[in-house]
């Protein structure tokens, strides 16, 4: 159960004491350590156990807790050494003497083996529960916090886990699990949960160890447990899971009913009635706030960074007279098995709350109904679930999207418009009862919504296109004007009869925010999808080339992508992810790829999407896809570089993001890459460059080393002449 905002949290002084520790404890958090300095008395023990690295991240944790006023001392334990440390008088006596411990990150299976040995628990182990038993402080991050319930959590993606279940070998798919040491006994923690999405293996865990309560602790977030009662500090918060009745049926088909609460910062949990509060500072929506009264439909992986976070927010922010359910999905297409994660704020039983300072909306989300649904979908199905669009009108596979990999008012920029002349003056996107073509120059709409300066940028692109013998004509269409224009029916006609639209490049999130207005499709989208489904073609030059896939790259450099994954948002550090328009029914696009050095962050957005393409459009280059999004042709000075993940070997969910085999095609001028078969199709004579992908791979292992990212890797083999495996392998969780 949940509740709102009502009694205030009581205290339990002289109760045992946790901090439950998402992963990624920023040396910043003020919060945080100002709690565990209470909660310790500003004295503490650091076990670097868990990690790979044990000497330096014991240093750097002891630097960190030093720098917040704890005296602190690290003991030298490792699975390593714990035949003789386990045991060592000196180190029974430093966990006595500063009765609090902490425990950083890593593989928290090597905590477990060094602390329990050969099925006993070790004198250190023993002293451990003493001191906190005295009313000391435990706290962990990251595997810190993995094993501090009974059943824990060793390893596995959320898809892998509701996919294959439970397994016992490490190199098969799957949820792995173990015994953790227990010193939270109200129900199975797992961390790092909003960032890398576990709510799927959460669950299945939960399942197979018979416990119906779970609690999931995002990044640089801390669960603080002082008796019966828990509190929220940190950046993000804790999904809290209550498991209620399961119902099989055929073929595989599953629905796991539970509850689900997201419990922020600020909020508390009463343990012993499973039964979370908001915080004072949180009250309920107000009308003028709904901002949504549609589902999102969205294409991106709900087991995705911040997936389902978004789509709880967008729910608590929803009008409940017009939105009170929606869902997500992911698809794992070799078994061709579909996960579903829905929700519901059902009146009267769940509730949503916010707090809006000046740092930016804070929410919380009680007692939402949910279900986990477990489904094998045909090869029809599986195949319209990887190639979904933009818009309610029926795809035209003849309609042409047109990428630009670089701005056309920059170099290259007349040749690419040469190229969207030519083609759009082959369309026949005419009405059926339009009659003979009258001569003249196309028209192409112009939408300068993504640039800071729409009136100027479309002057200047409708003044590119004149030179290319092309009429634009500025729409007018911008984020304060989109509402105006998509009232206006006339307007709107006038999008959907158009030839060609450009969308021009700039910020790609401020073009989507404008089409997909307050997160629904807008009528001047809605003419657009139109226009599109008439044959008209979309031309989409730099970031608008990214906004027309159903999942978008909005920011984030190749190596902040590998180094912290993806991020909340642009002001963090990371890959940035948000919804596309959709016009593209498959893959991830990107562009820019040479001079921005965007093939890192393109493998990792489509590994940690699920999507298996990845489009990298290089500069002066055009690439037109049809057949809704599954075949691409090359144009211009390079091409573009296909990335396909189908075949590779992915890492995820583990404290370093690991991807083998991922395979990299050059599709040059002329050639023609098709998603659906797989095959590329060379032009005579072959135009694309046989040393591009090697200079890719080396200008990311250059910007790699120069961000100090210890431990990365980048290897590159080349497979054929424009043909490439690429291996990644960075740390993530340094910070802990």
């Amino acid at each position: 159960m949940a509740t709102g905002s009502g009694p205030a949290e009581p205290a339990q002084a002289g109760a045992r004491r946790l901090a439950v520790i998402g992963g990624r404890l920023e040396d910043d958090n003020v919060a945080v350590y100002a709690e565990m300095h209470r909660m310790s008395g500003g004295r503490i023990l650091v076990f670097p156990t868990a990690s790979g690295e044990p000497r330096e991240v014991g240093e750097e944790t002891l630097r960190a807790f030093q720098n917040h006023g704890f005296e602190a001392e690290v003991c030298d334990l490792t699975a390593e050494n714990a035949g003789q440390a386990a045991y060592d008088p000196a180190n029974l006596g430093k966990v006595a003497d500063f009765g609090s411990v902490y425990f950083t990150g890593g593989d928290q299976a090597k905590i477990v083996a060094a602390l329990v040995r050969d099925g006993a628990e070790t004198p250190v182990l023993a002293a451990i529960r003493a001191a906190h038993r005295a009313g000391g402080l435990i706290a962990g991050s990251s595997a810190g916090a993995a094993m501090m319930s009974g059943p824990m959590i060793l390893g596995g993606t959320s898809l892998e886990s509701v996919v294959h279940g439970c397994v016992t070998d490490p190199d098969r798919p799957g949820l792995l699990m173990g015994t953790g040491l227990g010193f939270f006994g109200f129900g199975m923690v797992d961390q790092h949960f909003i960032k890398r999405g576990r709510l799927g293996r959460l669950i299945v865990g939960m399942e197979a160890a018979g416990v119906r309560r779970g609690f999931g602790v995002d990044e640089n977030t801390a669960l603080l447990v002082e008796g019966e009662v828990a509190r929220v500090r940190g950046e993000y918060g804790v999904m809290l899971v209550d498991l209620r009745r399961r119902t099989a049926g055929p073929d595989g088909r599953a629905e796991q009913a539970f509850r689900l609460s997201y419990v922020d910062d600020g909020d508390w949990i009463d343990l012993a009635r499973h039964r979370a509060h908001a915080g004072p500072a949180k009250r309920r929506v107000r009308r003028s706030e709904m901002a949504y009264r549609a589902p999102a439909n969205s294409r991106r992986n709900v087991f995705g960074a911040y997936a389902l976070y978004d789509l709880m927010a967008r729910l608590v922010l929803g009008d409940p007279a017009h939105y009170a359910a929606d869902r997500g999905e992911a698809l794992e297409v070799r078994s061709g098995i579909r996960a579903t994660v829905a929700l519901e704020k059902t009146p009267r039983v769940a509730a949503g709350m916010i707090a809006t300072p000046e740092t930016g909306l804070r929410m919380t989300a009680l007692n939402f109904r949910a279900k986990l649904i477990r489904e094998r979908v045909g090869a029809t199905e599986t195949a319209a679930l990887v190639r979904r669009g933009a818009g309610t009108e029926a795809p035209n596979p003849k309609a042409p999207v047109i990428l630009l990999g670089s701005s056309p008012l920059r170099d290259g920029g007349a040749e690419m418009l040469g190229v969207v002349r030519d083609l759009v003056g082959q369309l026949e996107s005419g009405p059926p009862d339009s009659g003979p073509a009258v001569p003249g120059p196309v028209e192409v709409g112009v939408i300068a919504a993504a640039s800071a300066e729409p009136a100027r940028a479309a002057a200047d692109h409708i003044e590119a296109l004149g030179r290319v013998g092309l009429r634009g004509i500025d729409l007018s269409v911008t984020i304060d004007t989109v509402e105006y224009v998509s009232a206006d029916p006339a307007r709107l006609d006038r999008i959907a009869a158009l030839d060609a639209i450009l969308l021009c490049g700039g910020n790609q999130i401020r073009l989507v925010e404008t089409l997909l207005h307050r997160g629904e499709e807008s009528g001047v989208l809605g003419a657009i999808a139109r226009a599109h489904a008439r044959g008209a073609a979309l031309v989409t030059p730099s970031g608008a080339a990214a906004a027309v896939s159903s999942v978008m790259i909005a920011g984030g450099s190749s190596e902040e992508a590998l180094r912290y994954g993806v991020a909340s948002d642009l002001g963090h550090p990371g890959l940035v992810i948000e919804e596309g328009i959709g016009f593209l029914g498959a893959g991830i696009v990107d562009q820019n790829l040479i001079s921005s050095g965007r093939l890192g962050r393109l493998v990792v957005a489509c590994a940690e999407e699920n999507e298996r393409f990845g489009i990298g459009v290089c500069e002066e280059s055009v690439v037109i896809a049809t057949g809704q999004g599954t075949r691409f042709t090359a144009h211009g000075r390079h091409g573009f570089v296909l990335v396909d993940t189908g075949a590779s070997a992915l890492e995820l969910q583990s404290d370093s993001f690991v991807a083998r085999d991922i395979r990299l095609t050059l599709v040059g001028p002329g050639d023609t890459a098709d998603l659906a078969s797989g095959e590329v199709i060379r032009a005579e004579p072959c135009l694309a460059s046989p040393v591009l992908l090697g200079r890719l791979a080396d200008d990311l292992a250059r910007g790699v080393a120069r961000r100090g990212a210890r431990g990365a890797r980048v290897s590159f083999r080349a497979t054929g002449t424009l043909t490439a495996a690429l291996d990644l392998e960075s740390p993530r969780d340094d910070c802990d």
